[in-house]
């Protein structure tokens, strides 16, 4: 890209760009460490790329904290990718593996989560077999009904962990919450029932090294779940999974997401544009074409709904949203081609934020960062590191 007066950044090639605030992460992180108790272990969930803001970045941004237990990813590929690009701190492997995974974890010095009886003897078997001694969380499915070794088989758990002692090292146990933000009641019973599987362990003479259940909206509602360990992963990027919890908690979105205008013309009263003519225009219009679409990672169900900033001022999305681009209407903005366009983020005093899409698209702020950053046609760019 030539130097130009306007635009997103002189030294980028692309048109689209993910700027992700490593500072505002910190930030967070801080935020979260603040709404727990001194020595309580903090187990960062960076699946699915970090949300959205690069896997690898955000790791070594957050893995000087001494607090920091270990670092959760989904797959075994992912805690791999990581340990090859010189991340030392613990790798947790919440869900996606299997026993030919086993030997790899090993090699690379992951920990599996293990989730039900039949998984915990292959495991077991495995390991035993390679003559390898591998540490392992046990998930309880306390009320999430997805995944976790069912309560009423603790004790067969409990009996194969010993059975197995020589090749599988109890590292810690844990559950998932599935309503922390908005059921109390829920929450709390969920909570005893893990208690009560931490208890049954303990008397047994196995005390791991974590307990974990807490998530994002338990870590600032819930301070009575959070055990010695917690798992927050929305918050860390900046966004909660529930509006109460905004009055409770100072967070700063971490990634701002920006394009260009590529074209601006002319559109006469009672013309329509894009796709199905979905907009017809009721007055003669300016019209933007930006440089991003539902390739780009922008949900069609935004087309008519979304707006974004131009120069400070906002501008509604019109038409249908395209592959490459989408339209909005500049009527009454000063603009040119190859100006910035906000998508996500902030310009002067407007800001756009994952939830403003998310609940014009009829989704959540998740799906928002997971889909919009994880295109291979957006550079992203790190700041505040």
């Amino acid at each position: 890209m030539k130097q130009r007066k306007r635009g997103i950044d002189v030294n980028v090639n692309l048109l689209s760009v993910a700027i992700v605030h490593l500072d505002r992460l910190r930030h967070n992180y801080e935020i979260i460490e603040k709404a727990t108790t001194k020595g309580t272990g903090i187990i960062p969930v960076i699946k699915a790329d970090a949300y959205g803001h690069g896997m690898l970045r955000v790791a070594k941004a957050l893995e000087d904290y001494s607090s920091i237990a270990y670092l959760a990813v989904a797959h075994a590929r992912e805690g791999i990718d990581l340990r090859k690009s010189g991340i030392t701190k613990g790798i947790l492997i919440l869900s996606c593996f299997d026993s030919g995974d086993i030997e790899q974890m090993y090699r690379f010095g992951l920990t599996p989560v293990i989730h039900s009886i039949e998984i915990l003897k292959q495991v077991g078997e495995c390991a035993r077999a390679l003559g390898l001694r591998i540490p392992v969380h046990l998930k309880f499915d306390t009320g999430m009904a997805r995944l976790g070794i069912n309560p009423m088989d603790a004790e067969r758990a409990l009996e194969l962990v010993i059975d197995y002692s020589s090749s599988l090292q109890l590292d810690g146990l844990m559950s998932h919450f599935s309503d922390s933000e908005s059921d109390a009641e829920w929450t709390q019973r969920q909570n005893r029932l893990f208690n009560q599987i931490v208890d049954l362990f303990n008397s047994r003479g196995l005390e791991p090294r974590y307990r974990h259940i807490a998530n994002t909206g338990a870590i600032f509602l819930h301070k009575n779940t959070h055990h010695n360990c917690i798992r927050p992963g929305l918050a860390l990027y900046g966004y909660l999974p529930h509006r109460q919890l905004k009055n409770i908690v100072d967070l700063k979105p971490v990634l701002e997401v920006k394009s260009q205008l590529i074209s601006i013309h002319q559109l006469k009263a009672g013309e329509g544009i894009s796709y199905g003519r979905s907009f017809v225009a009721d007055k003669d219009m300016r019209v933007g074409v930006v440089a991003f679409g539902y390739a780009d990672g922008l949900f069609r169900s935004l087309s008519n709904k979304m707006e974004c900033i131009v120069n400070g001022k906002r501008c509604k999305g019109i038409g249908t949203i395209c592959m490459d681009m989408f339209m909005c209407d500049l009527t009454d903005i000063d603009a040119s081609v190859y100006d910035t366009v906000t998508i996500i983020g902030s310009d002067g005093s407007e800001s756009i934020t994952a939830d403003e899409l998310a609940e014009k698209a009829g989704t959540i702020n998740y799906e928002i960062l997971t889909n919009i950053a994880k295109s291979d046609r957006i550079k992203r760019i790190y700041r505040g590191d």
